[in-house]
């Protein structure tokens, strides 16, 4: 009977990647430490599971090539052969040629992979070695002691140094080691299958440091009698050890034997268990079972096909619940005294709780850590380094960042074209560095955080900097920009041209870049994520570049907008700001109609013709509500009639019958059933901003010296307020308010937000204004105080504009002193004037955190 060894491809081709990715990270760690044994171990280790799994899958080419790794490995550990930078290469060269096994695997083709010259350079290696190496001894399995039926003879233990020192370290600390008996019954077929599975049963609860006979006996299945003795240490207990391997069949009898410090010379000289009586089942009988299944971490594979439709599942329910909520608003207009309602919005509020809580956890699903993606980048460095024969510090920060799994793929070539710019053109060669007075090594800096509902990749180093002149006459010499056209530009639109095809600062072309298409691409690549990019840079001190990504494309957060009667929705990943700008402010240049934005020029659009929408409030309007996009690094405005607030929308496409329309991206169910279409800022910035090009001087420019903040508007009664946008974690319609007993001044009540209990606070009564009774323009703004959650209660907000914190003026002295701490300052809007409120002395933490303990009891 043959075993089908095709069902276990999946997980031998995890357990590849999972060795892989170890043995990447491990050997960078040993050319910066060569006499680290713990790393040397861990090498050791992956290459060892490496072996036995590939052998128990039949692969004998790899299984050879990894075996010699091994041997390479075993020799340094026993420090036979000391580690320098081409061991280094020759294990790397080793690694990528098991990625390339890899692939031929999946795509059939396994003998293609020839490794006779990577095999003979390994064995030279190890040769080098042999004549220092110490014969180890290796158990007898000519034995011909005939034993009974519940009769098994073990291989002899013998601890080498290494593993003696091994042992004594883990005692010292508290760990338990234990020789692990196992012998298989006589007539079981795949005796080395069964003892590969043994292996890495007992490397889920502990590590193991030897295993009898040796592992070329076990491989093989005409030497290999089925009984087998691992030393392993671990925190588990002898009964959670049998658990562990009673799980496999074919097994005869599992005797454990503690190791001490006691007994440990004996190991080293020599310990053997002749004959062992099979009784398993009354050791696994003192064990109680219930403990054993505890240490059991199951886990199970889901097709991300079944995980798609769930996520479809929960948007829908995003959708009715929205609806529903929607209705319950009207029915509250209309049947107000009804005691009903109350009894409704309480079932729907806690519907709103747990869809909340089932989308948060669905979405969870999607979300992986950003290490993944991070870690195929340190070995790439280290290689680009040599190359290019620099020094090069390559620091990593925010591995724990989750990102949806769509991304991390997408992101992946951006992210390397950057790090190759910045290897190859930012760092100086280490000669260079010490004539300019900085370290000889550089420093190049990949870094993820979330901030909102985005992820921002940073890519800095503190080489060169980016030559602005050299890029101009670059874009010049590619015809990209005329000379007269390149006069004019500011240094924020020259470090732009970068991203045009071609351009590159490059004296010459190598293998890493200078061709002029790589940072094409990063904008290429971001464009199609619907993310921005930015860049700083100083001459001689270091080049950064940021990345703002949506964290995922299925559900967003987007802005409602009314186009005539029609609703869209704008992905708020793309919005910049919110402004209003006077017929003064608009001008036409060249049939283009833009926007003067602080002393800036801005392209302007009108959707209303391509959308069929009128235009009749737009015309009359005396002041334009314009939203400002941004894609990578184009802005450009949008005119609308109204702004609805932002909503967490589910993102359906349009169908085979309708197509892909031109400026759309997809469609979302509002909450009274009707459709919303959503833009595809992509496509409009793109499109739009290519036609009827306004000349350089005419286009958006940085001021250097502007400081812009973003800020939140809102109106109590006819005076216009303003708080920081970093502050602002959503403004919402203002749901139901419960009130609390003997609360502090203005907190009015407690209410649900996201399944989470936050207080409310009336600014009106806060500020010593006239209280107001709550309108359907009131809204809730939450904001964030060093990790707690408040809500703020206002009449109207209004919009989300940048200012520039340069120009924000004193507040001028109340005659209350106690309001005067709430104003942070007074900035001048065009024709009014906007207070700014100092969000953090509207309440002190001490009393937000009572409220909050308070509510929990």
């Amino acid at each position: 009977m043959e075993m089908d060894m095709s069902v276990y491809l999946g997980a031998f081709l995890d357990e590849v990647d999972e060795q892989l990715q170890i043995l990447d990270e491990e050997v960078l760690n040993l050319e910066n430490d060569g006499e680290n044994i713990e790393t040397i171990q861990k090498i050791f280790r992956a290459a060892h599971t490496l072996k036995g799994s590939s052998a128990a899958m039949g692969m004998t080419t790899m299984k050879e090539l990894t075996h010699k790794v091994e041997n390479v490995f075993d020799a340094i550990r026993n420090h036979q052969i000391k580690v320098n930078t081409q061991i280094i290469n020759l294990i790397f060269d080793s690694i990528d040629t098991i990625k390339l096994f890899k692939e031929a695997i999946l795509n059939g083709n396994v003998d293609s992979v020839d490794v006779t010259q990577l095999i003979e350079k390994l064995e030279a290696c190890k040769n080098g070695a042999d004549s220092g190496l110490t014969s180890q001894v290796v158990p007898k399995q000519e034995e011909t002691k005939t034993a009974s039926s519940d009769e098994i003879i073990f291989p002899e233990v013998i601890f080498d140094e290494y593993q003696k020192d091994m042992v004594e370290k883990a005692l010292e600390i508290g760990m338990n080691v234990m020789a692990v008996y196992v012998g298989l019954v006589p007539n079981a077929m795949l005796k080395s299958v069964r003892a590969f599975l043994i292996n890495n049963n007992l490397k889920e609860i502990g590590e193991i440091i030897a295993s009898y006979p040796s592992t070329e006996i076990i491989e093989d299945e005409n030497k290999f009698d089925g009984n087998v003795v691992y030393i392993i240490v671990t925190e588990s207990k002898n009964h959670e050890v049998l658990a562990t391997l009673n799980s496999i069949s074919d097994i005869k009898s599992i005797h454990l034997s503690a190791i001490t410090s006691d007994n440990l010379d004996s190991f080293c000289k020599g310990k053997k268990v002749e004959i062992v009586e099979q009784k398993p089942a009354e050791v696994n009988a003192n064990a109680p079972k219930k403990d054993a299944k505890l240490k059991v971490n199951q886990t199970v594979r889901v097709d991300v096909e079944r995980l798609e439709y769930l996520l479809n599942l929960v948007g829908e329910l995003v959708i009715s619940q929205t609806r529903l909520k929607d209705v319950g608003m009207r029915l509250t207009e209309k049947y107000s005294s009804e005691s009903l309602m109350e009894d409704f919005h309480e079932v729907d509020n806690q519907l709103g709780q747990i869809v909340s809580e089932l989308h948060e956890g669905m979405m969870k699903t999607r979300m992986l850590p950003i290490e993944q993606l991070f870690n195929r980048f340190p070995r790439m460095v280290r290689d680009i380094a040599q190359t290019a024969q620099k020094e090069v510090n390559f620091v990593i920060e925010g591995k724990e960042t989750e990102l949806d799994r769509n991304l991390i793929d997408e992101i992946a070539d951006p992210i390397i074209h950057l790090l190759r710019n910045a290897l190859d053109h930012g760092v100086e060669t280490p000669e260079e560095r010490e004539k300019k007075g900085k370290p000889r090594q550089g420093t190049v800096l990949l870094k993820a955080a979330h901030e909102e509902n985005h992820i921002v990749i940073t890519i800095s180093d503190d080489g060169n900097g980016i030559n602005t002149e050299k890029l101009k006459q670059s874009a010049i010499k590619k015809q990209q920009i005329t000379e007269a056209e390149a006069e004019r530009l500011s240094e924020k639109e020259i470090l732009f041209l970068i991203f045009k095809s071609g351009v590159s600062t490059a004296a010459k072309v190598t293998d890493i870049s200078g061709r002029g298409v790589g940072m094409d691409i990063v904008r290429t690549h971001i464009e199609k994520l619907n993310g921005l990019i930015d860049i700083e840079t100083k001459q001689g001190e270091g080049t950064t570049f940021k990345i703002k990504l949506p964290l995922t494309l299925a559900i967003i957060r987007s802005l409602l907008v009314k186009l005539g009667e029609k609703q869209f929705a704008i992905p708020l990943a793309n919005v910049q700001e919110i402004i209003r700008l006077g017929n003064h402010e608009i001008k036409t240049i060249q049939n283009q109609e833009v926007g003067i934005v602080r002393g800036q020029v801005l392209p302007l659009i009108r959707l209303h013709n391509r959308f069929n929408a009128t235009e009749d409030k737009v015309k009359n309007s005396k002041r334009l509500l314009v939203v400002i996009v941004g894609l990578a690094e184009k802005r450009m405005g949008i005119v609308v009639d109204q702004t609805l607030g932002n909503q967490e929308i589910v993102i359906k496409p349009l169908g085979k019958y309708i197509g892909s329309p031109k400026y759309i991206a997809g469609a979302t169910i509002m909450g009274d059933g009707k459709v919303a279409l959503i833009l595809d800022v992509a496509s409009i910035v793109l499109e739009e901003g290519v036609k009827n090009s306004i000349p350089y001087d005419q286009q958006i420019t940085m001021n250097q010296n502007e400081n812009l903040i973003g800020i939140t508007s809102f109106y109590l009664g006819d005076e216009e307020y303003g708080l920081e946008i970093e502050k602002v974690k959503d403004i919402i319609t203002v749901p139901s308010i419960s009130p609390i007993l003997n609360s502090p001044y203005s907190i009015v009540g407690m209410s649900n937000f996201r399944g989470k209990l936050i207080s409310v606070m009336d600014l009106r009564k806060r500020l010593g204004l006239p209280i107001q009774p709550i309108t359907r323009k009131s809204r809730l703004i939450v904001v964030e105080i060093n990790n707690e959650l408040l809500g703020l209660l206002v009449d109207k907000v209004t919009q989300v504009l940048k200012i520039d914190e340069n120009e924000i003026k004193e507040a001028p002295n109340y005659e209350s002193k106690v309001e005067r701490e709430y104003i942070r300052g007074i900035y001048h809007l065009d024709d009014r004037l906007m207070m700014l409120i100092n969000v953090s002395q509207i309440i002190d933490m001490e009393t937000l955190l009572k409220l909050k303990q308070e509510q929990v009891v």
